[in-house]
Order: structure tokens, then sequence, then C-alpha cells
């Protein structure tokens, strides 16, 4: 059976457009995660440490690369064994946990600034502190419900890149006059708001 060009032609903007949206969704969530976490707390300070603090971001994105990488497979895997309506209450409660969590949870990240001593105990360092974190479950909770997984990784990795590229040029100078707590409130409206939209198919 043939379709129609026009079909054919739509199917594949509609991809587009859809992968775009996946991508500029993870890319927001993790800018809004990861501004004054301590994984940029952490960048910031070992940045200000060396005399090439470009090493510090590649070795941190390293490490975000593949907690990322873990939280995608699994959320595939999820996708793919469990059914569509357990998938939906999955993605939508971690976004509402989530949301919830940065109202009665916050509290001012703690960062380990103690200079390692290879860059390997650096990379073991940060990505030791990102599994199990609020990222790295937002990654989760974004791949476990969406068909362009890869484009959840690639959003996610550019969101890094911002904000970890921000902490190596500013160093630890700038991380004081966060205002952290407005930022930590409108995160958790947004996740609430992400987790009602899934959960009503609206997402």
């Amino acid at each position: 059976m043939h379709l129609p060009k026009t079909f054919k032609r739509s199917i594949y903007w509609t991809r587009i457009v859809m992968s775009f949206a996946v991508l500029l969704s993870a890319t927001t969530l993790i800018l809004l995660m990861e501004i004054g976490d301590k994984t940029m707390l952490t960048t910031m300070c070992l940045s200000a440490q060396y005399r090439k603090p470009w090493y510090v971001l590649i070795v941190s994105l390293t490490a975000l690369a593949v907690s990322s990488i873990m939280a995608v497979l699994l959320g595939t895997f999820l996708s793919t064994a469990l059914p569509l309506d357990i998938i939906i209450y999955i993605s939508g409660f971690l976004f509402i946990g989530l949301g919830v969590y940065s109202f009665v949870g916050f509290e001012e990240e703690e960062q380990s600034c103690e200079k390692p001593g290879t860059l390997v105990s650096m990379f073991t360092l940060i990505l030791f502190s990102e599994l199990g974190d609020k990222s790295q479950l937002a990654i989760l909770a974004l791949a476990v419900q969406s068909l362009f997984p890869i484009w959840v990784f690639v959003g996610a990795i550019v969101g890094f890149v911002i904000v970890n590229a921000i902490g190596v040029a500013v160093g630890d100078k700038i991380s004081e006059k966060l205002p952290m707590r407005g930022i930590r409130i409108s995160t958790g409206f947004i996740f609430i708001a992400f987790g009602i939209l899934i959960l009503f198919s609206i997402l």
C-alpha cells in the first residue's frame, strides 16, 4: 500500500515538531533543576581550583551523560514493559513528587569542594552525586512516556552543557547571589503542572 506523498510529508513534519518539543522540554526541565543544584555548585567550585577549568566541564558532562543514559535506558525499558496507563501514572506522579519536594524539601545544596586527586576521581564524585538525584528522576519521567527517548537524552545534555558552562565561566563567585528559594518554588510549580498535564494526557 502506497501512502500519498502529502500524507508522508505530514508524518515527517509531525515527527520533526514532536522531536523538537521533546528536546525543548528536556532542556528546559534540566535548566530548571540544575540552576543552583549541587552539581552546578560543585562544578563552579572545582573550576575555580583548576588552571584549566574546561577539563572540569568535560569531566562533569561525561559523568552527567552516563547518568542520563542510565535514566533514558530505564525509561525506555519501562515504556515497553508496562501498560500505557501505568506509564502515564508513573511519569505524572514522578513530576508531581519532584514538584512537592521542591517546596517541602528545600535546603541549601551542599557541594563537595575538596579538589579530587585525579580526573577519574572527579568523574566518580559527580556521577555518584547524580545517581538517584532529582534531575536523573526527571529524565526518567520524560523518557518513560516519550516516543523519542533519544531526544530526551539530547535535550538533557544541552541543558547540562548550558548550566555547567555557566558554572565554569563564573567559578564559585556568583553562587551565593542566586535567589535559590525563588528558583525552587518556580521549579516546583512547573513540575507539578507537568505532572498534572501528563496525568490528563495533555502532554
